[in-house]
């Protein structure tokens, strides 16, 4: 069950007179489903009002891939008239996702443990509440180029790790996190606080060339020290593994939350 919306104020009536906020974009990459799982459960509990959601990549979930012909994630801003569709449908959203005061991106890492939110830019802007997301983890991740909030401000990207978990237990909570997150930002009163966030930035990959420990020894946001070399984990033995990529190397950051 999602939080009362008490002892905050809403006037659902006024909400509904006016544009909406939020824009969830849900099935960026076609074979990540749970944007789609959670926007259902969000409209079932009477919060569809509040939000608007697109299923950016339609021709990808169709078939349950990544991507038909290039990374919507990597395709930002787009072009127009472009060969690949990915990159016509970037164009679309880029144009789209300006119009809303948040977009909320959300993705699934199935070889992931832990939820965390990711910037992928190089600096937070105050102008998306990231505080006012129940994720602890704050993730700083401006390379590779081309995901959408690398260019837009007001966007952040949501990751659920589904590492061990069962789907129905990962939908719940994502559910609950973003329904609060829903209340807080339609808050008349004061909006809830969450317990402080950790800070990091993802700065470059362990390849396999270079590593020759076991795989099972790194965990995702446990430190290591590897090669002279001292750094936290980030999706360890991933789907990234097929490409030469045990992990990725995050450093911590000393940022005020209470700045955000």
């Amino acid at each position: 069950m999602l939080p009362s919306p008490t002892p905050f104020k809403i006037n659902v009536f006024f909400m509904r007179l006016i544009n909406k906020k939020l824009l969830i974009i849900v099935a960026t990459h076609g074979d990540e489903k749970i944007g789609i799982e959670v926007v259902e459960k969000l409209k079932a509990k009477k919060l569809g009002c509040f939000f608007d959601s697109l299923v950016a990549n339609p021709r990808a979930l169709e078939k349950g891939i990544r991507f038909t012909e290039a990374d919507l994630n990597r395709s930002y801003p787009g072009m127009k008239n472009s060969k690949f569709y990915e990159k016509r449908r970037a164009c679309e959203i880029f144009k789209l996702a300006r119009k809303y005061k948040y977009v909320v991106d959300i993705h699934e890492a199935i070889t992931g443990i832990n939820n965390f939110i990711i910037a992928p830019r190089e600096k937070l802007y105050k102008i998306f509440p990231i505080g006012l997301l129940d994720i602890k983890a704050v993730l700083l991740w401006p390379d590779p180029k081309g995901p959408l909030g690398q260019f837009l401000k007001n966007v952040v990207e949501l990751e659920f790790g589904m590492r061990n978990k069962k789907r129905k237990t990962v939908i719940g909570e994502a559910t609950k996190i973003m329904g609060k997150f829903i209340i807080n930002i339609y808050a008349v009163e004061s909006a809830e606080s969450f317990s402080a966030k950790e800070f990091y930035y993802v700065y470059g990959k362990l390849k396999r060339e270079d590593y020759k420990g076991k795989i099972s020894s790194l965990k995702d946001f446990r430190e290591a020290s590897i090669n002279k070399e001292t750094f936290f984990s980030l999706l360890v033995g991933g789907y990234y593994l097929k490409q030469g990529i045990v992990c990725y190397k995050m450093r911590k950051l000393e940022i005020d939350s209470n700045s955000m």
